[in-house]
């Protein structure tokens, strides 16, 4: 139900929601509207009905084909306007969002999310990430990060190589960033809480791409949240406005020379968006807009160009935007719910083009290279810091895999990519009052996790690799991994553990192994799949509950909560 396709529902013009919202013509949305398209009577009909549900695939995961023959037998089919383009591919499923009946179809799309195979996310949402065009290897700054469906979809842009900057205020939320990472199972994220309009000065040149995507009055969302008929007034949008235009100055400033810079809302309204988008190119004068470039990334959506007039059209000084600003507005690109069975949602492109090394915030680091450098503070117990050489040697002897960059965290040790060791744990980094901080810390960002736990100590001794990335690191264990067919694993997920004894019957290498943590592999078909064990009194695997249940559908055992 895509463009060229039924517009009332899934397949077949068959109705998602057959109830209708009697105040949606009487809103104050429905009247807003009406002033910002000429053709508005097919929205208002299209704007009610549920959105069904779609999801994103992990590209990063070995087994993604198994994932999306899943789908396919779940009655999923890819949406044609989100091909794969390196940052997962969209799909949609035959059911209304978050109302799938049958129990096994619900029980595996949640394992499918829970095991971080896909990702839950509205279609328009996974839009921003795939005009960013990031590459891997960038450093990324997501503005407005939680829950986490565009930063854990940024990783996958830059294949998981390369430094993603996911950002939110809010401390219940940033958790939720790290929650999703580890889900995700990515190692490229660096989650962080800070006021975005206040973001601390990262190291030279500055972020190649980032993301604002940011707080709205949701007005495009209708078919997510029908409460909004009633409580969208037009005032919604003025109240944010100030907050979305310093978000994305403060961006601005970080945004090194050359690099791309994506504005995206989930609102229709042009106090939002357009507005928006002329204040900055009104005050940022080292920016121009781009084209967003969606033609090419997401074939065959329809959307509409940016506005070039509105009801108080004018600028925050209260004077008319100049006429080279208002010609560029329509490179911004529209997209409406009754266009695309979509969400409604609205995206703009910055370029920086200015002459200078660094981003405008770092500007003054030359002149101030020559103040004293200041001492950092010593990280508390509560930070990530460099895991030790002699840890680190204790992990490629014990598991036969190359020594890489990791830190340490309590229990946990956690895998990165260099990237974010080089360039924003070592790199300097300078103060407001012109001092220079050395490398070697996270000051003075409040980093909440950078990177993906990998291995789990007890008492300060390495036992073994965590489930959440087992999928990163039992691929480079030269030790300590263990084939095992699928009789045995068949045992093992019906009746429980088998006795060491038992196990070596069919695992003849188990039998001189040292009792611990292992790794047991399994082949079907083309796919793989690494299970982390703990070898004790039994064979015993220490997997999540989602795992245990695509493993068990995989075999063609009953599928159970």
């Amino acid at each position: 139900m895509w463009p060229g396709r039924a517009t009332r529902g899934f397949r077949g013009g068959v109705s998602l929601n057959k109830g209708n919202w009697p105040f949606a013509a009487n809103s104050a949305l429905w009247k807003s509207v009406q002033t910002w398209r000429d053709d508005a009577d097919s929205w208002l009909e299209l704007a009610q009905p549920r959105l069904t549900e779609t999801l994103r695939v992990n590209p990063l995961r070995s087994d993604r084909k198994w994932t999306e023959n899943l789908l396919r037998a779940l009655g999923g089919e890819p949406i044609p306007w989100l091909p794969e383009g390196g940052c997962g591919e969209g799909w949609q499923m035959p059911w209304a969002r978050g109302k799938c009946e049958d129990n096994e179809s619900k029980l595996l799309i949640r394992a499918l999310h829970d095991s971080g195979r896909i990702t839950r996310q509205e279609a328009v949402s996974m839009i921003p990430v795939k005009l960013l065009e990031s590459r891997p290897g960038h450093h990324i700054l997501d503005m407005c990060a939680a829950p986490g469906s565009k930063a854990t979809q940024l990783c996958e842009a830059i294949s998981d190589v390369g430094v993603v900057v996911a950002n939110e205020s809010n401390p219940g939320r940033a958790n939720l960033l790290v929650s999703n990472s580890k889900r995700a199972g990515v190692t490229s994220m660096i989650v962080a809480r800070h006021d975005g309009r206040h973001l601390p000065r990262c190291p030279n040149p500055g972020f190649d791409r980032i993301l604002i995507d940011a707080p709205c009055s949701g007005s495009g969302t209708t078919r997510k949240n029908p409460e909004l008929w009633e409580k969208w007034t037009e005032r919604a949008g003025i109240g944010l406005q100030s907050l979305q235009i310093e978000l994305v100055n403060k961006a601005a400033m970080l945004l090194a020379p050359g690099g791309r810079m994506i504005y995206s809302t989930c609102s229709l309204d042009p106090i939002e968006n357009e507005a928006v988008v002329a204040e900055i190119l009104r005050t940022c004068n080292f920016l121009i807009l781009d084209e967003t470039g969606i033609s090419a990334y997401c074939p065959g959506l329809l959307t509409r160009p940016g506005m070039k007039e509105w009801n108080g059209m004018e600028s925050r000084d209260g004077v008319a935007y100049a006429d080279n600003i208002v010609e560029m507005l329509p490179k911004c690109k529209r997209i409406w719910n009754d266009e695309n069975d979509s969400g409604g949602f609205f995206v703009a492109a910055f370029k920086h083009i200015g002459e200078s090394e660094v981003a405008e915030a770092l500007l003054n680091d030359s002149e101030m290279a020559e103040k004293p450098l200041r001492e950092p503070p010593k990280p508390n117990r509560n930070e990530q810091i460099p895991a030790s050489p002699e840890l680190l040697q204790t992990i490629s002897d014990e598991w036969g895999v190359a020594p890489e960059k990791m830190f340490f965290r309590g229990s946990k040790i956690y895998t990165i990519p260099n990237e974010i060791h080089d360039w924003f744990w070592l790199g300097e980094r300078m103060l407001r009052r012109g001092r220079k901080l050395p490398g070697g810390h996270w000051h003075p960002f409040q980093i909440i996790q950078a990177g993906l736990p990998t291995w789990e100590l007890r008492k300060g001794i390495l036992q073994r690799p965590t489930s959440k990335g087992i999928h990163i690191t039992a691929p480079k264990c030269g030790k300590h991994v263990h084939d095992i067919g699928q009789e045995l694993l068949t045992t093992i997920l019906t009746k429980g553990g088998p006795s060491i004894e038992e196990a070596s019957l069919s695992i003849p290498t188990i039998e001189n192994e040292r009792l611990g943590g292992v790794v047991l592999r399994f082949t079907k078909e083309e796919f793989t799949w690494w299970l982390p064990a703990w070898l004790g009194g039994k064979l015993t695997l220490m997997i999540p509950d989602a795992e245990r249940l695509l493993l068990s559908h995989a075999m063609g055992l009953e599928v159970v909560a």
